[in-house]
């Protein structure tokens, strides 16, 4: 009964989800402070990161629709990323810095 790890496989879109922007952010040159646009390289990061997201949410369903989990298993997946994402929205919301001026 316990010894499926397949919902298991989710973790790694959560942990490599956040890479695509760490390294596309690098060479788009974010750091350069009178570029207004950051270039494709930059959105192609973004383009990456939106499909480990994607496909975070997307993998239990079609894993549960090959009967590879049950159910359950794919509702307590999905609502984990929904809390791990959520936790990192507004953790990231929370801290920001807005200049005012």
């Amino acid at each position: 009964m316990f010894s499926n790890w397949w919902p298991l496989f989710v973790v790694a879109t959560y942990v490599l989800a956040p890479l695509p922007n760490a390294v596309f952010g690098r060479y788009a040159g974010r750091d350069d402070v009178m570029s207004d646009y950051q270039g494709g390289i930059a959105d192609a990061g973004y383009f990456l990161t939106g499909l480990m997201i994607i496909t975070g949410f997307c993998l239990p369903v079609v894993l549960a629709h090959a009967g590879v989990i049950t159910v359950p298993a794919m509702i307590m997946s999905i609502s984990g990323g929904l809390l791990i994402y959520g936790t990192i929205i507004s953790y990231s919301r929370f801290f920001s810095e807005e200049e005012d001026f």
